[in-house]
């Protein structure tokens, strides 16, 4: 039985390595660990607000799309303009989930899944650098294939000697859709034709108004006919609409 476990643990290991590498160079899109002048940790860098994280398929021992990226890396130089300030030795940061969607998890370096509120792993110390691998798990029996962005909320806790008061929660987004320049090809087969019409009415808004779609999500309609980036599809994209049909 310890054998087999054992290569259940290797198996599963060449699979999180395979989807991405950790690295110790700094990343531009990895999330910052700091803290401010008040002794309160932060998250910088990576636009948790405003992102959302394409996942990659993958298969085998994980199901569904995962990534390594971003990352936790910590912060190098104080920016006291940001009030964002290095880690100091005898911090232990811990990566807390506080709420998450069915069918999302965060797999961490030690192979342990999180995917309950309350669950938490070790990010590292004051020179933290490590990335965890996030799975969108088909898997799971909760899985939802309607479902197109996965969304979970953390905070970080120091359980080290320097004790900083635990982070403001920060909802990360994720999605298992490639994203890509409106094109008016929405089911990707390669043409504009009167099917993705159906689609285009469909997520039709209307100016300053979410699309909110009945057969498919609104990040979709979004990136597939949103042509003047205003976060909604209205008339104004119909006429890019237009010039994309081929009617095949």
């Amino acid at each position: 039985m310890k054998s087999l476990n054992y290569f259940f643990l290797a198996a599963l290991l060449a699979v999180l390595l395979s989807v991405g590498s950790v690295v110790n160079a700094q990343h531009a899109g990895d999330l910052l660990v700091g803290r401010t002048q008040q002794g309160k940790l932060r998250i910088a860098g990576f636009e948790v607000t405003q992102t959302i994280v394409p996942l990659l398929p993958v298969s085998g021992l994980l199901r569904g799309w995962t990534d390594t990226d971003p990352g936790f890396d910590r912060v190098i130089d104080a920016d006291p303009g940001r009030n964002l300030y290095p880690l100091s030795p005898g911090a232990q940061i811990w990566l807390e989930i506080v709420v998450v969607d069915p069918a999302f998890r965060v797999i961490d370096n030690s192979l342990q899944p999180l995917q309950q509120p309350g669950q938490r792993t070790l990010l590292g110390n004051d020179t933290l650098h490590t990335h965890v691998t996030w799975h969108i798990n088909s898997a799971d029996p909760r899985f939802d294939p309607d479902k197109c962005v996965w969304e979970a909320t953390f905070l970080l806790r120091d359980l080290g000697m320097t004790r900083y008061a635990v982070s403001d929660p920060f909802t990360m987004r994720f999605t298992n859709v490639t994203l890509h320049e409106a094109d008016g090809d929405f089911d990707q087969d390669g043409d504009v034709d009167w099917r993705d019409f159906a689609f285009f009415v469909d997520c039709l808004a209307g100016v300053g108004g979410p699309p909110n779609p009945e057969e498919t999500c609104a990040l979709k309609c979004e990136i597939t006919f949103d042509f003047d980036g205003d976060d909604d599809v209205d008339l104004e994209d119909g006429a890019p609409f237009q010039m994309a049909f081929t009617g095949d």
